[in-house]
């Protein structure tokens, strides 16, 4: 399980991202990735997305979504869209193509997915670049690997990384109501980002059963 904090303000968490990684009774891969967070001060953000694939993320199987507000759920099996259609990467996904790029390679060209949606595409390009200082919200001084995204050539997330994993992130996530959610992110644990949620995100991270 990695649980990253997140935040509006860049210094105290607003909610946790917590992602877990098992296998299916065929022997897939799964990604489940859940969401909870205050982008403002009156809305409960609550978003899940479930991958499944084979060895590599870029051979998806079937993936869902959940996310409210928004009403979004939805669930598609690769075998039944379109050729071609399913050739790209669930947005949650990129997650595991950051951690390959971190480990080997100077940059990873691939087809990122309207989760709502997968006939709308957009095309994403991750660029490994070099390891700079970096002072974490806690105060901790380290240095990471940065890997930025750009997304239709426009500058998108930026992640940077250590040999554990992503260590911290700057997002701009789009969800498929056109909204937008900017932050900070970090590399956690639960007794280090639950203190700092409110009743509503726990319970909405609780009843997601991610933290059983």
């Amino acid at each position: 399980m990695h649980i990253h904090a997140l935040s509006n303000n860049g210094t105290t968490p607003d909610g946790a991202l917590v992602r877990r990684e098992t296998r299916t009774h065929e022997g897939l891969r799964v990604l489940d990735s859940v969401l909870a967070m205050r982008p403002t001060p009156d809305v409960v953000l609550r978003a899940r997305q479930r991958v499944e694939f084979d060895g590599d993320v870029r051979r998806w199987v079937r993936y869902s979504l959940q996310r409210e507000p928004g009403g979004v759920d939805v669930a598609f099996e690769r075998a039944e869209l379109p050729p071609g259609i399913g050739d790209g990467v669930p947005s949650f996904a990129r997650y595991l193509l950051v951690l390959e790029l971190a480990t080997a390679g100077a940059w990873v060209e691939y087809t990122q997915l309207d989760d709502a949606d997968p006939t709308r595409t957009r095309h994403a390009l991750l660029v490994r670049t070099d390891t700079q200082p970096l002072v974490l919200p806690d105060g901790l001084s380290t240095s990471a690997m940065r890997i930025d995204q750009l997304l239709d050539g426009s500058p998108a997330n930026a992640f940077w990384c250590d040999n554990f994993g992503v260590l911290q992130a700057d997002f701009i996530e789009t969800f498929p109501d056109g909204s937008q959610v900017t932050g900070v992110s970090w590399r956690t644990t639960w007794e280090g980002v639950e203190p700092w949620l409110d009743t509503e995100v726990r319970h909405a991270l609780d009843a997601s059963g991610i933290l059983a």
